[in-house]
């Protein structure tokens, strides 16, 4: 059995002038991040992964490269007081705004260059992408490149050749909520996203895919695996995934919520919160036991 958490979209901006869009409170930064590690700790994970968007770099927010140091510095003493091993991949926000590099961000987190693979347990590996190694300003939802498939094919070989299930992570989506409009991949889904899902079909090992990006709680059973799509945690519903892989084939998950009130009840008094399904997804979004094809046949 493997037992692991899933966090995303943390968008930490110490002393942020203001919230931005829903569901995200930058404002309450502080009190949210604070409440990360205990939560965490309390479950007792054998590892954790964070999905990107630790910050607010990039495009939108126009962050000083002094105070976007700055938010690295915080988030990697926030993440350090995990107890599990912390694994990471950098999002569209974490580049440095004024640059649109990722040197600091990548010295303080050491993400993968392109794909990396990571034995996190003798019976399981995570695959973790990169997928900004381009002109961020331009596709600011990355690129599934040459490389990339490369690599994942590879690891994937290895994998079925060992038999031990993997999981991909990359940051963001690669399965549209609408008809993509002519030319596009869809809302918020990696360029490329087309490619990399035929190749995911063609890659038994990997049981299931991880993003955030969209800030939306969404599962869905994809042929033989899943692809799991997670709410931000600096905006409504205020939370993360815990994740187990049963010995038999048994994906299950829980959404757990941080404990931060006052937080809460700010984001409520906002004009534009929204539906709370806007975000949180249904029901099963955030709780569920599905059985993964391709792990029960890995695992039996």
């Amino acid at each position: 059995m493997n037992h692991f958490v899933f966090i995303t979209d943390t968008h930490y901006w110490p002393d942020a002038p203001r919230d931005y869009g829903a569901p995200k409170m930058l404002t309450r930064g502080r009190e949210i991040h604070d409440a990360i590690p205990p939560a965490v700790n309390a479950l007792n994970p054998e590892f954790v992964v964070h999905g990107g968007d630790f910050l607010c770099g990039g495009s939108s927010f126009d962050l000083p490269t002094e105070t976007y140091e700055r938010s690295i510095r915080d988030m990697r003493e926030t993440f350090d007081r995990l107890q599990a091993p912390f694994f990471a991949i950098p999002g569209n926000h974490d580049c440095d705004a004024q640059t649109w590099k990722f040197d600091a961000f990548n010295e303080a987190f050491d993400p993968p260059e392109i794909l990396s693979v990571d034995p996190v347990a003798t019976d399981l590996r995570i695959l973790r992408a990169n997928i900004f190694l381009d002109d961020t300003k331009v596709t600011g939802s990355g690129e599934w490149t040459d490389a990339h498939d490369e690599r994942l094919r590879e690891a994937d070989r290895q994998a079925i050749a060992d038999r031990i299930p993997t999981i991909l992570f990359l940051h963001a989506w690669l399965l549209p909520d609408a008809p993509p409009e002519p030319g596009s991949e869809g809302r918020g889904c990696v360029e490329g996203a087309r490619r990399l899902l035929e190749t995911v079909s063609q890659c038994p090992s990997i049981v299931a895919v991880f993003t955030g990006h969209r800030h939306v709680n969404r599962i869905t059973a994809y042929r033989d695996f899943l692809i799991a799509d997670t709410a931000c945690l600096i905006g409504y519903p205020f939370g993360f995934r815990e994740v187990t892989l049963s010995d038999d084939g048994w994906f299950s998950t829980r959404f757990h919520r941080l404990d931060v009130p006052s937080t809460m009840a700010a984001y409520r008094s906002r004009d534009d919160a929204g539906e709370d399904a806007d975000w949180e997804g249904q029901p099963h979004d955030c709780d569920c036991d599905i059985l993964i094809p391709r792990l029960q046949d890995l695992r039996t």
